[in-house]
């Protein structure tokens, strides 16, 4: 029987239980999950913030998760179509985790769109870390 592989891509910045759900709900939609990490770069040019975390740390931290079965580094949405059998998962309302209005080119029939998790996000975490910055800069 063939395997059902699973293609998912996002930023995965300041990882959070939201991440995890998202992974876990594609994985249970796949036998084999693949997660497209993208670059600093890439995440500068499409929302105009480098992530906080380096890209081969948060390709570390999602190597060790049970339910991520392969990594790979990625530029963007393209690299769906390097896994042409692949389900292309999008996540509806999740910063950080391509939506399907952001994997342009993917035929719809290949993609699979997973609700948000849990309410802890990115955008939440980043404002906490950019208040206590600027509250421990004043001397």
């Amino acid at each position: 029987m063939p395997q059902r592989i699973g293609y998912l891509i996002g930023v995965f910045d300041l990882f959070h239980v939201g991440h995890l759900d998202v992974l876990e709900r594609a994985k249970e939609q796949c036998d084999h999950l693949v997660v497209g990490v993208l670059t600093d770069d890439w995440a500068a040019d499409a929302w105009g913030a480098r992530p906080f975390v380096p890209i081969v740390e948060r390709a570390q931290i999602l190597e060790q998760l049970r339910c991520v079965d392969e990594i790979v580094v990625v530029d963007g949405a393209e690299a769906a179509h390097e896994h042409a059998d692949a389900i292309v998962f999008a996540a509806d309302g999740m910063d950080g985790v391509l939506g399907p209005d952001e994997l342009d080119g993917v035929p719809a029939g290949r993609v699979s769109v997973l609700a948000s998790g849990r309410g802890s996000r990115s955008q939440i975490l980043r404002a906490a870390i950019d208040q206590r910055q600027s509250r421990s800069s004043v001397a």
